[in-house]
C-alpha cells in the first residue's frame, strides 16, 4: 500500500485530540508483555492492512533525544502520549508510521492484526540513530540484534521500499548511496 493511499484514508479522521484519544482507547490496550520488554500495546480488535491502529499525539517537545522520544526531523524530538510511547520495537513489525495532522505519527497496520496480538513498529523508521533499543528483544525471525537506526537499515528493507518511514529521512537517500560506495 502506498503512502498516498494511506494519507487519503487519514483525511477522514478528526482534528479533535479528545476524539483521537477515545479512538486509541477503543483500538488498543496497554498490558504486560510477560517478559523482559515490560509493557506493550495490544490490539483490542482485529485490524486490516491500512487501518490506523494508534493515533500519535505529542505530549511535549524534547530538547534532546531520549530513549522514549520520537524523532520528527533533524534535531527535533517529541514525547508522545500513551499508548504510542509504549508501542514496542520489532525488527519484523505489524505497524508502520505515517505522518499525521497532529504533527506526530500514526501507526498503521501493514498486515492483518488479530485482537489480542501485540502491535509493534520498527524504531529505525523514525530514528536516524536509535538509542532506545541497544539490544533487541523482539525474537522475530528477522531480528537484527538492535534497532540500529535508519542509517543501518539495508536500502532494500521492505519498509523502506514501501515508503513507510519518517519524511525527514526521505531526504537522506544519498546517505545509502554514499554508504554503499564506501562499503
Amino acid at each position: 500500500m502506498s503512502d498516498t493511499h494511506i494519507n487519503q484514508d487519514l483525511s477522514i479522521l478528526t482534528d479533535d485530540v479528545a476524539c483521537a484519544k477515545q479512538l486509541n482507547a477503543r483500538n488498543v490496550k496497554i498490558l504486560s508483555t510477560g517478559g523482559e520488554r515490560g509493557r506493550g500495546v495490544f490490539a483490542a480488535r482485529d485490524f486490516l492492512p491500512g487501518e490506523i491502529v494508534v493515533i500519535g499525539l505529542i505530549d511535549r517537545m524534547e530538547t534532546v533525544r531520549t530513549t522514549n522520544s520520537f524523532q520528527l526531523d533533524w534535531n527535533v524530538h517529541a514525547l508522545f502520549h500513551k499508548p504510542a510511547v509504549i508501542v514496542n520495537h520489532c525488527c519484523d513489525p505489524n505497524l508502520a508510521i505515517v505522518p499525521n495532522r497532529f504533527g506526530a505519527y500514526d501507526f498503521v497496520a501493514i498486515q492483518h492484526i488479530s485482537s489480542g496480538a501485540e502491535v509493534t513498529w520498527n524504531y529505525a523508521t523514525s530514528e536516524f540513530e536509535c538509542i532506545g533499543v541497544s539490544v533487541c528483544l523482539c525474537s522475530s525471525r528477522n531480528c537484527r540484534g538492535s534497532a540500529g537506526g535508519f542509517s543501518t537499515l539495508p536500502r532494500d528493507h521492505p519498509l523502506l521500499v514501501s515508503g513507510f518511514y519518517a519524511p525527514y529521512l526521505k531526504k537522506t537517500q544519498g546517505t545509502f548511496q554514499e554508504r554503499d560506495r564506501v562499503a
